[in-house]
Order: C-alpha cells, then structure tokens, then sequence
C-alpha cells in the first residue's frame, strides 16, 4: 500500500512491522521514484511513506524517525529491521534484500 495522504498514514510505529521493507521518500523526488521501482523489480514487499503528502504532527513524527534513524534528514531512506540504506545504492539495496 502506498501512503498517498495523511488519511491513510499510520503512525511510525504501525508502519514499521507491516511490511519488510519501509521506504520513507518524497513524491518529488527522482531518487525515492528509482529507489521504488528497484525494490518493486526485486518483487519486495514495501511499505512507502510519503513525506511531503503528510501534514502537521504525523509528518514531524516521520521526519523525527527518519532521522532517529540516519541521523540525516536526506531521502530516499530504505529501511529493513535494524538495517537501512540511504539513497539510491544498488549495491546496498541489494544486500539489504539478501539480509
């Protein structure tokens, strides 16, 4: 399921868990807009969350988590278990899938 607004957003903690992957992106992004389609071809199960389609309190809470995570505010943010990649990196996409 894609996150398209603030509607459908649950909270971070609910994300995490539903899929294997979260992938946390802006809809502007070129990079995230890669970075999806390359976990789509690898037919992994992901969880998108739109930063910029949310408001008010549910997207401070995103950005806080992501960069609780990264410790960096940057996108796309990959993220499976305790194990994340941050940006466009087939190399470590990759071996996040395998992980």
């Amino acid at each position: 399921m894609l996150y398209q607004s603030a509607q459908d957003f649950k909270s971070p903690d609910q994300i995490l868990g539903m899929a294997d992957i979260t992938l946390y992106g802006l809809t502007t992004c070129p990079h995230c807009k890669r970075t999806l389609e390359y976990l789509k071809t690898a037919k992994a199960e992901v969880e998108v969350v739109w930063v910029d389609k949310l408001e008010g309190e549910e997207r401070k809470k995103v950005i806080d988590k992501i960069y609780s995570i990264s410790k960096s505010y940057s996108v796309p943010l990959v993220v499976k278990g305790e194990r994340w990649v941050l940006g466009f990196n087939r190399e470590k996409l990759d071996e996040l899938l395998r992980s």
